[in-house]
């Protein structure tokens, strides 16, 4: 289960020393969802819940994923056109003033700029574009689980797929 392996692995017994490297390369270790397809089995438990390889990965799930490049490029979009209002609307109110205009009519004016210039659409734009690009993958029998996933895929010169055991495995055919 936790290689992603389809074929078992023989396991041997040997004393509990602990291996080197990858666990799961351990030749004494069986680790939680292990199935004893023949032989017996006697073990010692070492860690149970999220202390063990498969909760260790479980957490590693359920975690929140790091910003990546697309999600990064929003934000700062997003902070440039809000530090641009700020300083239109600072500017409408300098300006305003400096020509002797009403405060209360300059500064609703310089509000509704602000309401004006707030890009409220661009979360919408970003994800009907993304579902775009989803849709046309799926077209191509391409299954799309996160859609900031369509930019990455979009950036990639190279990508290497395995089903066959090579990089899992380290063996080639």
């Amino acid at each position: 289960m936790l290689t992603g392996e389809p074929f078992p692995v023989e396991k041997q017994a040997k004393d509990l020393a602990a291996p080197s490297g990858e666990p799961s390369g351990a030749a004494n270790f069986l680790f939680m969802g292990t199935s004893v397809i023949s032989g017996v089995v006697r073990a010692v438990v070492c860690r149970t819940g999220r202390a063990t390889e498969l909760g260790g990965l479980a957490g590693e799930l359920t975690a929140r994923r790091p910003a990546d490049a697309f999600q990064q490029g929003i934000r700062q979009f997003g902070f440039l056109m809000l530090r641009l209002t700020v300083f239109l609307v600072l500017f409408v109110m300098v300006t305003n003033v400096v020509f002797h205009r009403p405060w209360l009519e300059s500064l609703l004016f310089a509000l509704a700029l602000a309401v004006g210039l707030t890009p409220e659409l661009l979360p919408m734009v970003v994800s009907v574009t993304l579902a775009n690009g989803a849709r046309r993958l799926a077209q191509h029998r391409v299954i799309v689980k996160r859609l900031a996933a369509i930019h990455d895929l979009g950036a990639m010169d190279v990508l290497c797929t395995d089903k066959t055991g090579t990089l899992t495995e380290a063996k080639f055919a």
